[in-house]
């Protein structure tokens, strides 16, 4: 195990714009996965791979920015925050009533295009199991994340307040809290 967090660690500390050395974890971790016996915790791979593939996919979406279809929604979503006098770091609350429609369905669109380009970059690295629950049940996927995120920072009390905080906050932001 000590070998896997160690992996789990280095990818975690990666920067985006590594992606050979992210790739390069990530197919190594996808080897202590599918070689080793049941004593390494599936949450810490799956944290691991769900950490690298996430690099991956903010690398594509928000430092390439080379997807047509967020490009035109972005461009949709910057007029109206114009049009309704925001300035360029500001926007409306998600969900917020006082929103206008126009943005709010934008916005609903510019996230299921970033969801399924994160699908796709799973799938490409042959992580059918987490593309399934990313799709089909987010919260199990949310769940496991953050339990494997406990399993690395097992140790650091104060760590480990920060993950439950950041757990409820996502769930919470996702209108899954309490489920």
């Amino acid at each position: 195990m000590d070998v896997v967090a160690e992996l789990v660690r280095e990818i975690k500390k990666c920067k985006i714009k590594e992606l050979e050395k992210v790739s390069n974890l990530i197919r190594e971790l996808q080897v202590f996965r599918d070689t080793s016996d049941n004593s390494i915790d599936p949450d810490l791979i799956f944290f691991g791979l769900a950490t690298g593939l996430e690099k991956i996919s903010d690398y594509r979406i928000f430092e390439l920015r080379n997807d047509v279809r967020l490009n035109e929604l972005n461009t949709k979503i910057k007029k109206i925050q114009g049009r309704e006098g925001l300035d360029d770091d500001e926007y409306f609350v998600r969900g917020d009533p006082d929103s206008p429609e126009d943005y709010q369905a934008l916005i609903i669109e510019f996230e299921h295009r970033i969801d399924e380009i994160r699908i796709d970059i799973l799938s490409e690295f042959d992580e059918d199991e987490l593309a399934e629950l990313f799709l089909n049940s987010r919260m199990q996927y949310i769940k496991r994340y953050y339990n494997g995120w406990r399993v690395l920072e097992k140790d650091d009390l104060d760590m480990l307040k920060e993950i439950d905080q950041r757990e409820e906050e996502e769930l919470d932001e996702l209108g899954l809290e309490g489920l």
